[in-house]
């Protein structure tokens, strides 16, 4: 059984999962599918961080993953440099704050940066079936209510190079 601690985590890993298991296949005629269930058992089994449970499921044609995770306790800014993330939002409820400007963030994997604080961030309430796409360059952290755990799916979309 699933913590409701882990529910926001969850859905941000089976996110990921689903996009990596969707692009485990380099033919275009392969379904990859995963029920709730096998979902909800991959989040009770895989640790990212103490922050957040997740796993990837998957990767498209260019390597990127398909990840869902759950998280229990208030996330690290972060910022994506080429990509976009495509969210939807499984259970629990939460805030994404979202930004231009973030200062104290420290480099993480190329081309990501992690930590630090938003400057005059914009928050959003976040409730189960929720759609979000953060473009590429904008800080955002995933922050889940007090008490509950916020499940979500992200799809790494790559922003094409100019």
């Amino acid at each position: 059984m699933v913590n409701r601690l882990h529910f926001p985590l969850i859905i941000m890993m089976a996110s990921l999962c689903f996009c990596t298991a969707t692009a485990q296949s380099n033919t275009s005629d392969t379904v990859t599918y995963y029920s709730s269930s096998q979902i909800d058992a991959f989040l009770t089994t895989s640790t990212t961080s103490p922050r957040l449970i997740g796993k990837t499921l998957g990767r498209s044609a260019d390597n990127e993953p398909y990840l869902v995770g759950v998280r229990a306790q208030p996330g690290d800014v972060e910022i994506h440099e080429q990509f976009d993330d495509v969210a939807i939002i499984r259970s629990g409820h939460g805030v994404l704050r979202t930004g231009k400007k973030v200062r104290g963030q420290k480099a993480g994997n190329p081309g990501e940066w992690i930590g630090g604080v938003i400057e005059n961030a914009e928050e959003r309430h976040l409730s189960p079936g929720d759609f979000i796409v953060i473009p590429a360059m904008v800080g955002h952290q995933y922050i889940p209510n007090s008490g509950e755990s916020l499940t979500y799916w992200t799809i790494k979309v790559r922003r094409a190079q100019n």
